[in-house]
């Protein structure tokens, strides 16, 4: 019988080898190299205990690039081997081949999917099993909402905002649950949701929070950010004009250029660009004086051409006293 070595060279050389030769001490020098490994992959003789101890190299699996010899793995092992390398596997290429073995029971592929999402292949796992639209796999919206929570736990912010988006339509009361936590994040686009979300399904309470937090000055300026460009970009003008009249006049200039950039997309009225005009940031007062020109500004800021009879700053007041809000003007910005 040839020695290992032999048969070893033999296969990378592209020589046949009779399956007679191939015992232990030959399978094991196979599984040292990757390339014998790619092989035996492919190999006829390929059984469930042989896929197993394949799976032993979870880096031949977190590939991104397309093998077909790692779905054969797949197919073949056993479903609890594949369960303790799923992490593995569903960050490459036979992701999706590991998701269908795993799909006789719903229930138990929650389970696993819950756990690979809190780790490295949480946007792949997301991506198949949640953000299908035809949920192929007949999961049903419970199992891919367990899913979605579970990710929100993921170190990925990319996976995290995949979740809190899915979340948003399919189970919006999982966000209002966290939602401290998620307004919290570190990631700009989940903040960005969950303040969305909260203002949509609870708008009253969600805008008590923003206030909040927008009074604090202590809290991170980012995470005030967020919640005015939210309230900013959701709420009529008759409940933002005072709050961004503050903001225009705010002593950091990130703060102040939301709420101009806001006034000039969304909230255009008297009283916040007639603010925006004390402004001590250039370029807030700059976005004040273009609405409050008198032949190119916008009337509905207080901008109009001389000599009008109107007084738009006294028009916008009634409209404010009877809680009838002048609706948004969405012209670009020039």
């Amino acid at each position: 019988m040839p020695a290992p070595d032999d048969i070893v060279t033999r296969v990378l050389a592209g020589e046949p080898v009779e399956a007679a030769a191939l015992d232990d001490a030959a399978l094991s020098a196979l599984l040292g190299d990757s390339r014998g490994r790619r092989w035996l992959r492919a190999w006829g003789g390929l059984d469930a205990a042989l896929a197993a101890r394949l799976l032993d190299w979870p880096d031949d699996f977190a590939a991104r690039r397309r093998d077909s010899t790692l779905e054969r793995v797949v197919a073949l092992a056993p479903i609890e081997a594949l369960e303790a390398r799923a992490s593995a596997i569903a960050s490459g290429a036979a992701a999706a081949a590991l998701w269908r073995r795993l799909a006789t029971d719903p229930d138990r592929l929650a389970l696993v999917a819950r756990r690979v999402v809190a780790g490295g292949a949480a946007e792949a796992t997301l991506s198949i099993l949640v953000l299908d639209p035809l949920d192929e796999l007949g999961l049903g919206d419970a199992r891919r909402t367990g899913i979605a929570r579970a990710a929100l736990a993921s170190p990925s912010p990319a996976a995290r905002g995949i979740a809190v988006e899915f979340l948003a339509d399919v189970a919006p009361a999982v966000l209002l649950e966290r939602f401290d936590d998620l307004a919290a994040d570190e990631d700009e686009r989940v903040r960005g949701v969950v303040w969305l979300t909260g203002l949509r399904v609870a708008t009253h309470d969600t805008f008590e929070r923003a206030v909040a937090l927008l009074a604090d000055e202590d809290a991170p300026v980012e995470y005030r950010r967020s919640a005015l460009v939210a309230a900013g970009t959701t709420l009529p003008t008759s409940q933002m004009a005072d709050l961004l009249s503050v903001f225009v006049i705010h002593p950091d200039e990130r703060l102040a250029l939301d709420a101009a950039d806001l006034l000039y997309a969304h909230h255009r009225n008297p009283i916040t660009a007639e603010a925006a005009r004390l402004s001590p940031h250039a370029r807030v007062r700059e976005i004040a004086e273009a609405l409050l020109d008198p032949r190119r500004g916008s009337p509905a800021a207080g901008g109009s051409r001389p000599g009008d009879p109107t007084r738009t700053i006294d028009i916008f007041k009634a409209l404010l006293e009877r809680s009838d809000a002048p609706g948004a003007d969405d012209a670009p910005r020039r």
